[in-house]
């Protein structure tokens, strides 16, 4: 059987731990099937590559979450009941459209009223990791009021004014995952590798970023509103930076984990 007859057979035992937010499972599983009769190799599809490490940890249910939630974050006690794929936080920003999340784990929940919108669900010592998947991608600049604005700056800001009713998460991780030859080397090839490092680095460069952008805060007393003190929401924060080879290395067991591998052995350039 091929993998995307695979996890298709595994549909409902996975959808019950993946949202898949606003894309259309079958376009996933059509795009899957048609790379596995493709003789080029060359397959650089971010959003399936995403959608096939939130299979290969949601089949295993809460403990693969875990796992998950333990590999983007660096810490082992964090607990989540679903991966989030391809959902939309409500932006910070007047004129802006809500930002594509590529992943999301942690204390989330739908927002009402929407097919693939979310929020905060506030406990207490709440957390979330907002994920920005990478795969020969940069960083995308297209925003339509503010040349200067970053994706990696704009998801930050989503993922630190996250919230419900006032209430922010209490830890806010964001993780930038990309193949492992883009980590850690001297001639760096990517903007996202000079911006997480500057932003690492000194938390006033994230200041000056949020600052200087053009498009107004958004601020509504009923619905949503950006939070007075910035500079408490960033001292939340921390950023991660992991690889899609780890992820898939560190892939716990299943009934769709050898053609996973095969899949990734067959087509992941990157890592050749």
């Amino acid at each position: 059987m091929t993998l995307a007859g695979k996890i298709s057979k595994n549909q409902e035992k996975i959808e019950k731990y993946l949202d898949c937010g606003y894309v259309k499972w079958d376009k996933l599983i059509d795009r899957i099937s048609k790379q596995e009769l493709d003789k080029d190799k060359k397959f650089s599809d971010e959003q399936i590559w995403t959608f096939l490490i939130a299979c290969g940890y949601a089949i295993n249910g809460q403990q693969g979450i875990n796992k998950l939630c333990s590999l983007l974050t660096g810490i082992d006690n964090l607990e989540s009941n679903k991966i989030w794929f391809e959902v939309l936080p409500t932006s910070p920003r007047i004129k802006e459209g809500p930002t594509h999340l590529d992943l999301a784990i942690g204390n989330i929940k739908a927002r009402e009223n929407t097919k693939s919108g979310i929020e905060l669900n506030p406990i207490d010592d709440s957390w979330i990791v907002f994920c920005e998947m990478k795969w020969y991608s940069d960083l995308s600049d297209n925003v339509t009021y503010d040349q200067h604005r970053n994706q990696l700056s704009r998801v930050i800001e989503n993922a630190i004014t996250f919230q419900k009713n006032g209430l922010f998460a209490d830890k806010v991780f964001v993780s930038l995952v990309t193949p492992a030859i883009f980590m850690d080397r001297e001639n760096k090839s990517r903007l996202y590798s000079y911006k997480f490092e500057e932003y690492n680095d000194s938390i006033d460069s994230l200041k000056n970023d949020f600052s200087n952008c053009k498009l107004e805060k958004k601020y509504n007393k009923k619905i949503w509103n950006y939070p007075n003190n910035i500079e408490n929401r960033l001292s939340k924060l921390t950023l991660k930076w992991t690889s899609f080879d780890s992820l898939f290395d560190s892939m716990p067991d299943s009934d769709i984990l050898l053609d996973i591998k095969s899949f990734e052995n067959e087509y992941n350039n990157a890592k050749k």
